[in-house]
């Protein structure tokens, strides 16, 4: 039995791990707008900040998939998709061939690869707004290709961030203006604890998707949201579902004792964003970088989550994705 288990155990993790080789080596490869229904690897340029303020930033090349439905056709609506904390998976791949069969064009980021990160267990090492600085960039590159109508964002867990934060018309002013914004946002399993002014002007719809039994980023803190901003967002609790229900790798599930349970919600432990574009707490402190956000969250969580596969969840949440695209794009 211990053998079958360890054997369980490596399956699992060639399934979360394996070997990249970074495809934007070459400077002559990145691109600054994008044309034709061809699959192909984009390398492109984004801010690496953590925050909006940009002030001092570097810019960096990261690249994404761009893979067009089978079916050609005249003009395509997009997806980009932003993938959390652990990086760029296989089951990310199953909702690139199902967005395609569904008719749309999908742009699946990499946060990581140009960054020189393969996993990151502490969550600090960058922020959701990270990810999210590099969808924006990666949405004015494809608007650039004539083929592509509306572009909706899908993000999971810390790639979640992003969904939700633009769905605020003062978040999406701090980047370019607010010229580019995407036409629909999704959140799967995200971390939700932002909030704004009861009366913040919003933009494109947002569904929120969770898991009812999450403790890695409980579903409590998105129903806050909800309740709060409940014009133009949808919410949709997966009864017994915990966090990464949609990965078949966590088919026997697995508790991880070091991670954090983020359920504290208080002044101390929501975020928000100031006027310079930087996050703060609600008490006022800055979150300015890995080491603060590593404090706020040891502080704002206890050890020890349990992260599952759940089939019923994860065909749910490609069917209500799809009738949300259907209705909204």
């Amino acid at each position: 039995m211990k053998i079958v288990s360890i054997l369980v155990i490596l399956t699992a993790l060639k399934g979360l791990f394996s070997h990249k080789d970074n495809p934007c080596l070459n400077a002559d490869a990145i691109l600054d707008r994008l044309q034709g229904d061809t699959n192909q690897i984009v390398c492109f340029e984004t801010i690496d900040s953590y925050d909006f303020d940009f002030q001092n930033k570097q810019n960096i090349v990261i690249h994404g998939k761009l893979n067009f439905p089978k079916e050609k056709k005249d003009f395509y609506n997009a997806v980009v998709l932003s993938h959390g904390s652990g990086g760029v998976r296989r089951y990310h791949e199953k909702y690139v061939k199902f967005l395609n069969q569904q008719g749309y064009v999908v742009f699946q980021l990499d946060h990581y690869m140009g960054r020189n990160i393969k996993y990151d267990k502490t969550f600090s090492k960058v922020s959701g707004i990270t990810f999210m600085n590099d969808a924006y960039k990666a949405l004015a590159l494809i608007k650039t290709n004539k083929k592509i109508n509306k572009v909706a964002y899908i993000g999971w867990s810390q790639g979640g961030v992003g969904p939700i934060l633009s769905h605020f018309t003062n978040i999406t002013n701090f980047i370019d203006g607010g010229k580019n914004i995407f036409d629909a946002s999704v959140a799967i399993y995200p971390y939700c604890g932002f909030t704004f002014e009861k009366d913040a002007p919003i933009n494109e719809p947002l569904l929120m998707i969770t898991g009812a039994s999450d403790d890695l980023t409980p579903e409590k803190a998105c129903i806050n949201i909800y309740k709060k901003f409940n014009d133009n967002i949808e919410h949709i609790s997966m009864e017994g579902a915990r966090h990464g229900f949609d990965n078949p790798f966590l088919f026997f599930g697995f508790t991880f004792d070091k991670l954090p349970s983020l359920h504290v919600i208080n002044d101390d432990c929501t975020l928000t964003i100031n006027q310079n574009g930087k996050i703060v707490t609600l008490s006022g402190q800055v979150i300015d970088g890995p080491e603060k956000s590593a404090e706020t969250l040891n502080n704002c969580s206890s050890k020890g989550v349990k992260v599952k596969y759940n089939a019923e969840a994860t065909e749910r949440t490609r069917v209500e994705i799809i009738n949300f695209l259907k209705k909204v794009l």
